[in-house]
């Protein structure tokens, strides 16, 4: 393969701009330093000599004892960009070429340093909006994922061991015991994969950030609410109703955890072609939510417009809030979670505990689960939970489409680590990374 190279950080001013080198020749560029025969894994100054002059820190990493599995240089330069733009016209002199997105991390995948799992928590990792995401993704760059596939791999091959001796063996009867062995870890493997399965839904939080929208119908403080938690006058605030036609969204920080915040349009009967469009929007962002936050007006009576809404959340993750309450409090016939006045900042602190409390059970929930999933892990774990259940519907063994199920469940395992693999996987996954990782 080509010797590669790029910055490892952008190129922009600042302190210091690492150089990253990979490849069968990376060794030539001591010439441009003036060093030879550095021993791996130790730091040396030196200066760098080429179409520019620089003060530098030297890295030499032998392979495979190294990230890409090659000879590896990283050199720290300043951080000036036209520093870094010389010394890139002397590696190509040299017959080196620009590193792709992706492509030293792709390197390690081909060389055998990572699994496909390991090498796509490298961008998780990179991409974590919450620090439980930087662990989780930690973990499965240290091989929690892969650790799960081959506890799974091992109880199919149990399962295709038994199968394949009865199909070879066609004249035993399959004993009852081996009858209960294949069933029972049909029931363990279908338990497994589907929490591997859940956990996509639960990590999503780490991945994306929690997303908490405000329903209610027109006037009831939505606006005012999304302004208090901002603390900015991010949505428009006005007596009128149906001020708000179309969702707005930002974001802030909660309990540490970062929140994308949806003000939704007012929820009530219209004939209004673009507000009836502002509502047919709110109900998508009412399903894609974490949690839904009901608003209703303590100072008017409970109204088909309000039901309607509490009837649309009633199955959701949500929490009912009554606004207002420095007025007439006129809502005697509903149970709500909390009483406040955003004007006045009455109770406003028991709310934001109730919303940390809910994030925090979330939170609690995702760490029941020992892995984060990607979305293309998912499409093969499906694919093999599907396979699972079609062989539980079965009360007796048939050997011929057992065998079918159970080794293309193995294959769908084995794309998933990467032990096999096509140049369109490798490009989906590569290509999204950044260059010098």
């Amino acid at each position: 393969m080509d010797t590669i190279y790029a910055a490892l950080s952008p190129l922009i001013p600042s302190a210091v701009i690492v150089v990253r080198i990979s490849g069968s020749d990376a060794c030539q560029v001591f010439d441009r330093l003036g060093i030879k025969d550095l021993e791996p894994r130790k730091v040396y100054n030196s200066n760098y000599s080429g179409s520019v002059r620089d003060d530098v820190l030297v890295t030499y990493f032998k392979g495979p004892a190294s990230y890409t599995g090659e000879d590896v240089v990283e050199i720290s330069f300043h951080g000036n960009p036209l520093i870094i733009s010389s010394v890139f016209q002397d590696l190509e002199r040299l017959n080196f070429r620009g590193a792709e997105p992706g492509e030293f991390t792709k390197r390690a995948f081909l060389n055998g340093k990572m699994d496909l799992t390991q090498a796509e928590s490298v961008a998780e990792l990179i991409d974590s909006k919450t620090k439980k995401g930087i662990d989780y993704s930690f973990d499965q760059l240290r091989g929690s994922m892969k650790q799960e596939i081959n506890s799974l791999r091992s109880l199919f091959i149990n399962i295709l061991t038994i199968v394949e001796a009865h199909i070879d063996f066609p004249e035993e009867d399959i004993a009852e015991a081996h009858h209960e062995i294949v069933f029972k870890n049909l029931n363990r493997l279908q338990i497994e994969v589907s929490q591997i399965i859940s956990s996509y839904v639960s990590h999503k939080i780490l991945r994306d950030g929690f997303r908490i929208s405000i329903v209610g119908k027109p006037n009831t403080g939505k606006s005012s609410l999304m302004n208090y938690l901002l603390k900015e006058d991010r949505a428009l605030v006005s007596e009128v109703a149906g001020t708000t036609r179309d969702y707005i969204e930002s974001s802030f920080v909660l309990g540490g955890v970062p929140i994308s915040l949806v003000d939704t349009a007012g929820m009530r009967f219209t004939d209004n072609a673009i507000e009836k469009a502002g509502i047919d929007k709110t109900l998508e962002l009412i399903e894609d939510a974490d949690l839904v936050i009901v608003l209703l007006d303590s100072s008017r009576v409970l109204d088909a417009e309000d039901e309607n809404v509490l009837s649309i959340t009633n199955d959701l993750s949500r929490i009912v809030v009554s606004n207002k309450c420095d007025t007439q409090n006129v809502l005697t016939d509903i149970d709500v979670d909390c009483n406040i006045s955003v004007k006045q900042g009455t109770n406003m602190d028991l709310f934001i505990k109730l919303c940390e409390n809910f994030i925090a059970q979330s939170d609690a929930e995702m760490f029941s689960k020992s892995v984060m999933v990607t979305e293309r892990q998912k499409s093969f774990f499906d694919q093999i939970l599907e396979s699972i259940n079609r062989l539980c519907e079965y009360t007796e063994i048939d050997f011929d489409v057992f065998e079918f199920e159970l080794n293309s469940s193995l294959r769908l395992l084995s794309e998933i680590t990467g032990m096999s693999y096509t140049e369109d996987i490798l490009s989906n996954i590569f290509d999204s990374f950044c260059i010098g990782k």
